[in-house]
């Protein structure tokens, strides 16, 4: 007796053609719980969007040189509140990495610690005095002398969370520019 025949196929061709319909379930049922264990994992990690940089303060109608700062600036891109409790410096690697903490101008900085829900910022400031005893000739000479080009391509600004994850970020090539000069001074100057 001869197969019978639906739309120029055979019924053994139709077998062999229903036969994949179940891998390719399998597939799309794989594809839907490894897309979900993603999308929950993602909804409860901390996230963040953060930067530290060189900035100046322009007045109206004032002519003298504006003042100089540096600023800390985090934003929570996640789901979660993230509980900021400290800013601060680490320079090096492995067993050379040296931290500091940053402190900061507290009349135009948000206070510490802080909570950040999703969108909101906090912003700390640091006055870049021009005098001796400033951070713009301290922080150099304590933290990134004697190898300054070393140091400041590892130089990297922290943001620690109350729940022990650190953000941490590489600083504007402008304040990266900044440091490097004015630690390459005091190397040659010692």
């Amino acid at each position: 007796m001869t197969e019978p025949i639906f739309l120029g196929l055979s019924k053994t061709q139709w077998e062999l053609i229903n036969s994949f319909s179940n891998w390719l379930s399998a597939i799309g049922t794989l594809a839907a719980v490894f897309l979900s264990l993603w999308l929950a994992t993602r909804a409860i990690r901390l996230q963040c969007k953060a930067s530290v940089g060189h900035r100046w303060i322009i007045e109206a109608g004032k002519k003298s040189p504006p003042p100089e700062i540096v600023v800390f600036r985090i934003v929570n891109t996640g789901e979660k509140p993230i509980r900021i409790t400290s800013i601060g410096w680490r320079v090096g690697l492995f067993r050379w990495r040296r931290e500091a903490m940053q402190m900061f101008e507290r009349t135009e900085s948000s206070a510490l610690p802080i909570e950040l829900t999703h969108g909101q910022e906090a912003a700390w400031v640091v006055p870049l005095l021009p005098d001796e005893k400033g951070w713009l000739k301290s922080f150099p000479k304590k933290m990134l002398v004697p190898h300054p080009k070393f140091q400041v391509a590892t130089l990297r600004a922290f943001f620690t969370t109350s729940v022990g994850k650190t953000f941490t970020v590489k600083p504007e090539v402008s304040l990266l520019r900044r440091l490097l000069e004015t630690a390459t001074s005091a190397k040659n100057d010692a």
